[in-house]
């Protein structure tokens, strides 16, 4: 493998998944390839090789990259109320910088270590918050599932203002129609308050599951 010149950085693991992440964040995934890959980072296909046998190895380093950006809960440092909505605001901020974070999270393959700290991080500070070991495992899934379904809806555009107004917009031209949807006001501009609402509704459901669980 040829040495780079003396003013280029060495190729290292790190920077192939650094210099890869800012292509994909550019031109999405399906425009990375290793040629193009190698070509900015100066060196032959060969080299990237070297280090990731296979596309999908590679994009798999780079999503663990991501992964390690994203704030875990503590044991200590708040509720168990404040520190879920710290680790969903952390996961939303992956999600609207790096986008390709959504399409490995929770993916069929299996867990690495740096995925089952982060799993296990989320899992306790569920226990943590009250719920019986026996509904912690489901109710953990089903709250990330949600998450990254809000997210991709979000990335998508479904919450923008000018969809909730073409909605009633068109309903308010046939209000003899319509009961209820002509009259309500459209959210106003940014989806900031639409994540609140997700996390404080998700937050009351684990209340009213531990509330249930108890009277079980």
């Amino acid at each position: 493998m040829p040495r780079p010149p003396a003013d280029q950085p060495l190729l290292t693991p790190e920077r192939i998944t650094s210099v890869a992440l800012r292509m994909i964040d550019r031109d999405g995934v399906d425009a990375l390839s290793t040629r193009k890959l190698a070509a900015a980072l100066g060196v032959s296909s060969k080299a990237v090789y070297h280090y990731y046998a296979t596309k999908d190895e590679l994009l798999h380093a780079v999503y663990l990259s991501i992964l390690d950006d994203l704030e875990l809960p503590q044991d200590s440092g708040g509720t168990w109320e404040e520190q879920l909505r710290r680790f969903a605001q952390s996961f939303r901020r992956l999600a609207r910088r790096h986008p390709s974070f959504l399409t490995d999270f929770l993916g069929p393959h299996a867990p690495t270590a740096r995925e089952l700290d982060a799993l296990d991080a989320f899992y306790t500070l569920l226990r943590r918050s009250g719920l019986p070991d026996a509904l912690v495992l489901p109710t953990g899934q089903l709250l990330l599932t949600f998450l990254v379904g809000y997210l991709r809806a979000e990335l998508d555009g479904t919450f923008h203002t000018d969809v909730s107004r073409a909605k009633v917009d068109a309903a308010g031209r046939q209000r003899a129609r319509y009961r209820t949807l002509p009259d309500l006001p459209v959210p106003a501009e940014g989806t900031d308050a639409t994540f609140d609402l997700a996390l404080d509704l998700l937050i009351a459901s684990l209340r009213g599951g531990m509330a249930s669980a108890a009277r079980s």
